[in-house]
Formats: C-alpha cells, sequence, structure tokens
C-alpha cells in the first residue's frame, strides 16, 4: 500500500467518529460560505479593497484546478476506486463527489483565499477544509496537498501582483 493510500485510510477512518461535521465541511455550500463570511469580514473591516482580489484569486485557482489540471490529471476519487470508504450520504446514498480527484478544488480555492488576504486564521480554516476532505473520503492526502501548494501560489502571486504595482499593504 502507497503511503497516499495508508494515509487515506487512516483519515478516512476517523469520519464515522463526526458523521455531522465531515459531512458539512465536505458540501460545497461550506466553501461558499467561507468566501462569504471572508468578504463579509473585509467590508466590515475597512479592507475592501481586498475583495475583488480575494474573489479573483479564487476564481483563477478554481478554474486552474477544476478547468485545466483535473481534466489533464484525470485522477479518480479514493471513494471511486478504494473499496471500503467512509464518505458523506446525500439522499442516503454515498456522495462521491464530481470530476477527477488531483488536485482538491476545495483546498486550492480555500488556501488562495486565505493567502491572498494574509489571513492565518483563513489559511488554518483551509487546512480543516484539506482534512475534511480526505476523512470525507473525496480525496487522496496527496490531491490536497497539490491543492494546498496551487492555492497558496496563486494567491501569493495575486497579493504580491497588487502589492507591488499599486503600493497596496
Amino acid at each position: 500500500m502507497t503511503l497516499d493510500a495508508s494515509l487515506f485510510r487512516a483519515a478516512n477512518s476517523l469520519f464515522p467518529s463526526a458523521v455531522p461535521l465531515w459531512t458539512l465541511l465536505n458540501d460545497p455550500a461550506a466553501a461558499l460560505l467561507l468566501v462569504a463570511v471572508a468578504l463579509l469580514v473585509l467590508w466590515s473591516g475597512g479592507s475592501w479593497r481586498w475583495a475583488i482580489p480575494a474573489l479573483v484569486a479564487v476564481m483563477v485557482s478554481d478554474v486552474v484546478t477544476s478547468h485545466v489540471i483535473k481534466p489533464a490529471v484525470g485522477r479518480e476519487r479514493p471513494c471511486a476506486v478504494a473499496g471500503e470508504v467512509y464518505a458523506p450520504l446525500v439522499n442516503d446514498e454515498p456522495h462521491c463527489g464530481v470530476g477527477s480527484s488531483m488536485p482538491s478544488a476545495h483546498a486550492a480555492n480555500s488556501m488562495a483565499l486565505g493567502t491572498v488576504l494574509a489571513s492565518p486564521a483563513l489559511v488554518g480554516v483551509s487546512l480543516v477544509v484539506g482534512v475534511a476532505r480526505v476523512v470525507g473520503g473525496q480525496h487522496w492526502p496527496s490531491d490536497v496537498a497539490a491543492g494546498w501548494a496551487l492555492g497558496l501560489a496563486i494567491g501569493w502571486a495575486v497579493r504580491a501582483a497588487l502589492e507591488r504595482a499599486l503600493k497596496w499593504q
């Protein structure tokens, strides 16, 4: 068994102990809620000028992840190929996500958001979201690590470009 598969099995075995939490964190609406809360915090804190760059970073991350890398890699999700896997239930059936597995768009998008906003709290949330994707049977650990790396790079690039071009801090 590969290291990726061993780590996946260990993490996925945690699913039954906290089904509602993992199911919530694996819901696509959770990612949208994260973005909405981040934008609300920016707006109310007077840092609204970072709202558009945050949206740009997340959109770029999502397009690159979902429409470029995932189709090129074509890796199947563990819940589709790993046999006995715990996964969230949708209409009383295990839900195995849509599309390919590598890289995790949830991990990439949430990390891009936390990085462009230079928010340790949002980066922490991204780490929890990524772990939840593995525990919930949707991704291999390497999918999540690749998503975090991609989100970090995109978030950093957007932030660095604005800081350099517009002297934003």
